[in-house]
């Protein structure tokens, strides 16, 4: 069973072989391109992402660590967001179990909310030719787009630098 959610890293191995994996929320939730699950714990439900899974490779990726990276520096910054944790876990995939790291969150909707991609809303409620900034801009969304795009420009910034910095740095030793 899994620790209380204010722990961010949780780095003793958990037994998450229970959890069934898809790529769709069992929820009026978005779905995405990580297999996600969902459990209660303590009353209360939590949301589970892996970062990318390959039938071949396994689990591969580190897009959890990225969530992680994310959600420390939008605390720090006085950003309101969905707070993570990142789990050692082993879980199962299709009757293999593998070893790994994903992440957990508590449930950010209210009861009856649901969620739509911000491309789906845009494409749904646009006036004709608006631009996805003038969108935002018109339904005060500038805030939380600007928010959004940042968080999700770091991790990339991160994953294409964080080969440079490594090799720079054995090029010094």
């Amino acid at each position: 069973e899994m620790t209380s959610m204010q722990q961010k890293v949780i780095v003793e191995k958990q037994d998450l072989t229970y959890l069934k994996w898809s790529h769709a929320r069992n929820s009026s939730g978005t779905a995405g391109t990580f297999l996600k699950s969902q459990s209660v714990v303590s009353g209360e439900k939590i949301y589970y992402k892996l970062s990318g899974f390959d039938s071949e490779k396994g689990i591969v990726g580190h897009e959890c660590v990225n969530e992680i990276i994310v959600d420390r520096l939008l605390t720090i910054l006085g950003v309101e967001h969905l707070e993570y944790q990142l789990i050692h876990a082993d879980i199962e995939i299709d009757g293999k179990v593998y070893d790994t790291w994903l992440c957990a969150s508590k449930d950010f909707k209210k009861r009856g909310e649901t969620k739509s991609a911000l491309d789906n809303f845009y494409q749904i409620n646009k006036i004709s030719n608006e631009s996805h900034y003038e969108f935002c801009v018109n339904n005060s969304f500038s805030q939380v787009s600007l928010s959004r795009f940042c968080t999700s420009f770091i991790p990339l910034a991160i994953v294409r630098v964080s080969p440079i910095i490594h090799s720079s740095v054995l090029a010094r030793e």
